[in-house]
């Protein structure tokens, strides 16, 4: 009696424990054959160096603009372009070399004749646009024998080094043109420091997550606590990033070009992530709201700017602005304080919500083309 009564319970044991088994198994080869987030996020094409998630290649604020124009003018992507200037003069406008090279991009005199466009080798403006110049010429003249994106790079590098008239001379293959060692280490390191970014005729994306359907107000929640986050003071340049929104960290990082001091409690960066992410306006300063982003929205026919009187003249969407801040005007989300804006502050402050302040002081910017 007892044996009969023990039968059904060991097989009820038995078959749970199997159960078990199964369901570990399959847990384990779902874990083994799923795509990883980063091996995902490899594949998208992108304008910014590494990929998009690397700060090897910082360009100082006070160049970035230039740098971004240099990069567009070539067709190049902004961490080859930065990589070069790095690796010419370190960021010093007043470099000369001792064979003669001057300024920023280290241009020597004949060269400079042919495409300073008049201007100073050690103005870093004229230095970084006549970079964007010379290395669209070098692209230029390779690209027909170029074999893809990455060979493409290669041979525009390699002519900078070697000079044109070499690359030519050794038939545009780089097999050949890696025999000459200092342009084999000049190309590996440049390449190197831009993490392998080949992307050419790089254009800002303007899709993925919430963005790419023009919708500011959708796109800046989608980045944004909905309630105000705090943190300490702090001007690394990483911080803020443990505190922000995931999704914001990722798109911040693809729409800008850089991680620079608090990256990520930017308020410009954050207003201009929004704004290139939504498909809204792919064209919007990538930061510096006193010197850059507010002229560009008083100057631009692309907005309607004014100065509020209080709520009831902003819509849902509207940018707010004023030396040294900048916002987006959500209208009410919830109940609660900190519930009608949506905001980063430089040290102190990821993207997250805030109330509506600044009435008569603030412009107000309403876009009227897209």
């Amino acid at each position: 009696m007892i044996v009969r009564k023990l039968i059904p319970t060991l097989l009820g044991a038995a078959v749970v424990f199997t159960t078990a088994i199964i369901l570990l198994i399959v847990l384990v080869l779902g874990l083994l054959t799923a795509p990883s987030e980063d091996a995902s996020a490899a594949e998208e094409p992108t304008c910014t160096p590494g990929g998009g998630n690397s700060s090897a290649v910082v360009v100082p604020d006070e160049y970035q603009d230039y740098v971004d124009a240099a990069a567009k003018e070539s067709g190049l992507s902004v961490g080859i372009i930065a990589a070069q200037l790095k690796a010419e003069s370190n960021w010093d406008p007043k470099a000369v070399s001792p064979v003669g090279a001057k300024g920023l991009a280290q241009f020597m005199p004949a060269t400079w004749k042919e495409f300073g466009d008049g201007g100073d080798p050690f103005n870093p403006k004229d230095a970084i646009a006549a970079q964007g110049r010379y290395m669209k010429h070098l692209k230029n003249f390779v690209k027909d024998h170029a074999k893809g994106d990455k060979n493409l790079v290669e041979l525009t590098l390699a002519a900078y080094n070697a000079g044109p008239g070499k690359v030519k001379e050794l038939g545009y293959d780089m097999n050949k043109i890696n025999k000459i060692e200092e342009t084999r280490n000049y190309v590996e390191n440049i390449t190197k420091a831009a993490k392998g970014d080949y992307t050419t005729d790089c254009e800002d994306p303007g899709d993925g997550g919430a963005g790419g359907d023009g919708d500011i107000l959708k796109t800046a929640k989608h980045l944004a606590w909905d309630k105000r986050v705090q943190l300490p003071r702090s001007t690394a340049a990483r911080h803020g990033e443990d505190a922000a929104k995931p999704e914001y960290v990722k798109a911040s990082q693809k729409y800008n070009k850089s991680v620079t001091t608090a990256f990520f409690t930017d308020c410009g960066v954050y207003v201009a992530t929004v704004m290139r992410m939504s498909g809204a306006d792919k064209k919007f300063p990538l930061r510096g709201t006193t010197d850059v982003q507010l002229p560009y929205l008083t100057q631009s026919d692309k907005y309607k700017t004014f100065k509020p009187k209080s709520e009831g003249d902003l819509k849902a969407g509207d940018i707010m602005i004023t030396p040294g801040h900048i916002y987006i005007y959500s209208g009410k989300r919830r109940s609660g304080p900190a519930n009608t804006s949506l905001a980063a502050s430089l040290y102190t402050r990821p993207p997250s919500g805030q109330d509506t302040y600044g009435f008569g002081s603030y412009t107000a910017a309403r876009l009227v083309k897209g």
